[in-house]
């Protein structure tokens, strides 16, 4: 009923009326259509271009550099759904998570306002608006088996290769000491996005068509598994014997604790070391909730919380779409790889933030990353379900 909803009311953006008569004159018409044959091949490269775009964005927060930079690289993500407009005289913007995302934006909206710094939150809130437009963008693609062919092996090779940066404790984002790539919550989300391409990887392997395609990528994900377990051992034995657990209580009461005073609202954007040390100066060590459902909560508010229960609703009716579709497609294991992600992100945000956001802390610095996971988490199951139900439309 949810999905149904949102597909008759988000499914196309059309003019008003009252612009009928000029959309519909033949001056019109001609200069759309020499215009749609202009930006046709910047539409074919939509989602290259939006994703280096939203990741301009990014840099330039975690650069800090011009804030003025940050708004641009929001133009430039946005600039082809205008595009979009222009050649095909509407906007195909319907997907099944708008609900869920309208209710984000809204509490990270809410999160800006009430935020203790600023600065912080602006450049979080823009890394969300900019993720958001990338989720539009590579959902609505009409050829998304041509984009996962691409993106399955060059986002394989991009983990790994941040792995490695990661190990060797490179780049350095800042002249600060310690500021690094390498810190112990980049690799936990490091670690998050290893686990997501292995979940995958094992779906593939499970249902691939072809035995060279299933050895192939099992020995891939084998890489993936001694890759990931190398880079969170330390971790796993303390979760296993109970450390993690008792360490992290503690922080999880005094978060609840927080939350009380400001049940609705949050805590604001990136703001929960702020208020838990009450200072701007965040000191290395405790720097965030170690639990992505209270980071969501303290970031967002109730509209961020209320968000995710709707999408997980939704991702659960997808999930079921696919499971029960045929076997004999090429992309049923893919499907099936993309619920094994969704189900261990969800169980990796019990004891880690990282899901959602990763602070960067040294001294007198402070950033607040917000993790693209589950924007991507999103994209790949509508572009599974896609795959699945509607081939003949790609």
């Amino acid at each position: 009923m949810i999905l149904r909803a949102m597909r008759l009311n988000f499914h196309h953006f059309k003019a008003p009326a009252w612009l009928h008569p000029y959309l519909n004159s033949p001056r019109f018409k001609t200069l759309r259509q020499a215009l749609g044959r202009a930006v046709t091949p910047f539409l074919t490269i939509e989602p290259v271009w939006t994703m280096m775009a939203a990741t301009f964005v990014f840099l330039s927060y975690l650069l800090n550099l011009n804030a003025v930079l940050s708004w641009i690289g929001l133009g430039l993500v946005f600039l082809p759904f205008p595009l979009r407009l222009i050649s095909h005289g509407t906007l195909r913007i319907g997907t099944p998570f708008d609900l869920s995302l309208v209710l984000l934006m809204a509490g990270a909206l809410v999160g800006l306002c009430i935020s203790n710094d600023r600065t912080i939150s602006l450049g979080a809130f823009q890394c969300m608006l900019a993720l958001s437009l990338f989720y539009y963008s590579w959902s609505t693609y009409p050829h998304p088996a041509i984009l996962l062919k691409w993106f399955i092996p060059l986002g394989t090779l991009g983990v790994l290769g941040a792995f490695l940066l990661a190990l060797f404790d490179l780049p350095h984002l800042s002249s600060q000491p310690n500021f690094v790539l390498g810190g112990t919550g980049t690799h936990h989300g490091l670690a998050v996005s290893l686990i997501i391409v292995m979940a995958i990887l094992a779906g593939i392997t499970a249902f691939g068509k072809t035995t060279r395609l299933r050895l192939l990528v099992a020995a891939i994900c084998l890489l993936f598994l001694i890759t990931a377990l190398v880079l969170t051992h330390e971790s796993l034995k303390s979760l296993f014997t109970g450390e993690s657990i008792r360490g992290r209580a503690p922080i999880w009461h005094d978060t609840i604790d927080m939350l009380k005073d400001s049940p609705l609202s949050g805590l604001g954007l990136g703001c929960w070391a702020l208020t838990y040390y009450h200072s701007t100066v965040i000191p290395i060590g405790i720097t965030h909730a170690h639990n992505a459902y209270l980071e969501l909560y303290a970031n967002t508010g109730f509209l961020g919380a209320l968000a995710l229960l709707v999408s997980l609703i939704i991702a659960g009716k997808l999930g079921l779409d696919i499971i029960r579709s045929p076997r004999n497609s090429p992309w049923y294991g893919f499907g099936i790889g993309v619920l094994l992600a969704w189900a261990a992100t969800l169980l990796v945000g019990i004891v880690e933030s990282a899901p959602i956001g990763v602070p960067l802390v040294a001294a007198n610095t402070y950033y607040y990353i917000i993790s693209p996971i589950f924007w991507i988490l999103m994209v790949l199951l509508v572009i599974a379900h896609r795959l699945q139900y509607a081939p003949s439309r790609l």
